[in-house]
């Protein structure tokens, strides 16, 4: 195969491997950016007059910051809120590593 010839493969092969990072990249901060809306709505339950919505807010509110599309950092920010209202025993749980929705597994409830 002539020189020309594998400096365009290679060339393409590296323009694919910039296409697939571009759209991963992407792929997380979007999944970043729901997740801080479904965060926000909860919160928005949270302060509510309503007790019953004020309990919705915070259970969907658990939920959501266990995804695995949130960073730890914004994890821990999302349990100084949770420990400003929260009994201490109530802490939020590790996400499974996945990094997709794709594999999560839902489990039964042992209650």
């Amino acid at each position: 195969m002539p020189a020309e010839a594998w400096i365009t493969l290679i060339v393409g092969l590296i323009a694919v491997v910039g296409v697939v990072g571009t759209v991963s990249q992407r792929t997380r901060a979007d999944n970043r950016s729901q997740s801080w809306q479904r965060i926000t709505w909860c919160l928005e339950r949270t302060v509510s007059e309503n007790d019953d919505e004020a309990a919705l807010g915070w259970k969907v509110f658990g939920t959501v910051a266990t995804t695995p599309f949130i960073a730890r950092t914004d994890r821990d920010t999302l349990q100084a809120i949770a420990d400003l209202t929260v009994k201490p025993q109530d802490d939020l749980a590790e996400p499974a590593e996945t990094g997709d929705n794709e594999n999560d597994t839902e489990t039964e409830d042992p209650r």
